[in-house]
């Protein structure tokens, strides 16, 4: 029983945790499409043509203006579109987003309005010049075209561009399960538009070719990007991370790649295009990152315990807690022989980053009570392993966001 009201506490603040640390953009942008319902009287049908009853089957639609006029309000819409997903991820009908993001994101949206508007203006000015353009191009079909024109008035009106940017939160009891269930699963939409745009990026790059230019790079960190962004929703996304800044790293800075080269790229690319790997990899490395020795052999004392589902990934402190601490580069170990301070108590590392909550067991890793911070306070509780010393350490609530994340 303690052990469930435990998790789902934890639960629960990771949610809310995780809505602290983002908005949502709602894109509101409606296009005209000149598509007009196909009649009956509008096809030249030979002597004894039946058509099929409506229930059966309908006769689809017919253009009523070039559909390439209306090619750059789509462009524009998708290119919103990928504003918003640049460093963020579906949710609830917009694009949840770091709030550090947003005043980017307004920037661009609003040159992106400012040039709809453009477009649109344009358009109206040439629309019945256009319409008797495309009429004169089928003449077979003038009145059947002419009969579903649509009024300027109207076509403007169903032109639209807009945006507004919101703040989730959760309600009180149970009315908040089912946003607690969509937010849980906003890695999982991460992943998987990730992996989306890994396999469009083989599909484009890679498939049939033995080497590629330098612009698939630009995609891998646009990929990276995003995954840093959005990691604190899944601590399996700064693995990754760091995977592509390895991969990246180890070819030269100018293309074109062929050889080692590309064969490394195509790899990389194969393993973000499969979202279940990415999570299985991500978490494996977790796991051997933090177990790496120190520069005498000695293992890690900081082991991580990972999360045994997608729910327990990011949940966040609440009463004794546990992290594991993953950064090999600033790690400093305990150690009973030389690194106890002047009373005897061990020392910890300076720096903590990318932490991972789990189920814990107090001899794997420190315990603390309360959040991520410098420990302030005196050791309540050691036990040694060998000449590592685990211990469990007080320490005091965090301020802000900044404490958490280093």
């Amino acid at each position: 029983m303690t052990t469930s009201t435990t998790a789902t506490t934890n639960t629960t603040h990771t949610a809310e945790f995780m809505l602290d640390q983002l908005q949502v953009v709602k894109l509101t942008i409606r296009l005209w499409t000149s598509s007009k319902k196909l009649r009956p009287e509008d096809l030249k049908l030979a002597d004894g043509t039946v058509l099929p009853p409506d229930t059966l089957a309908s006769l689809g639609t017919k253009k009523t203006i070039d559909p390439k006029q209306l090619l750059e309000f789509t462009r524009i819409k998708k290119e919103a579109e990928r504003i918003c997903l640049e460093a963020g991820t579906r949710f609830i009908g917009g694009f949840a987003n770091p709030s550090e993001e947003i005043p980017r994101i307004v920037n661009e949206l609003d040159a992106l309005s400012r040039l709809f508007d453009q477009e649109k203006q344009r358009f109206l000015n040439v629309y019945s010049e256009s319409t008797e353009h495309w009429i004169n191009q089928h003449p077979d079909f003038a009145d059947a075209i002419r009969n579903a024109i649509e009024p300027a008035a109207s076509v403007a009106r169903k032109l639209v561009f807009d945006y507004m940017v919101f703040r989730v939160s959760k309600p009180q009891g149970e009315l908040g399960d089912s946003l607690n269930r969509h937010t849980l699963s906003l890695s999982d939409q991460l992943f998987r538009e990730i992996a989306q745009d890994a396999k469009e990026l083989i599909d484009r790059s890679f498939v049939g070719k033995d080497s590629v230019t330098g612009r698939v790079l630009n995609a891998f960190r646009r990929m990276r990007d995003k995954l840093d962004s959005l990691g604190f929703l899944d601590y399996r996304c700064f693995p990754i991370v760091d995977e592509i800044d390895r991969v990246l790293a180890s070819i030269p800075k100018s293309g074109p790649y062929n050889g080692s080269a590309y064969h490394a790229l195509f790899a990389l690319g194969l393993l973000l295009s499969d979202p279940d790997k990415v999570k299985a990899h991500g978490g494996g490395l977790s796991q051997t990152q933090a177990s790496w020795p120190d520069d005498v052999g000695q293992p890690s004392a900081f082991e991580s315990v990972m999360p045994e589902d997608d729910e327990q990934a990011m949940a966040w402190p609440n009463e004794t807690t546990l992290f594991t601490l993953d950064d090999y580069n600033a790690i400093q170990y305990v150690e009973d022989d030389d690194e106890d301070d002047d009373v005897g108590n061990p020392r910890l590392p300076p720096h903590f980053n990318r932490t991972a909550l789990s189920e814990w067991d107090a001899t794997q890793a420190i315990v603390f009570t309360g959040a991520v911070q410098q420990p302030t306070t005196d050791v309540a509780d050691a036990k040694t392993d060998g000449n590592v010393v685990k211990t469990q350490i007080p320490v005091p609530a965090i301020n802000s966001t900044n404490d958490m994340w280093f």
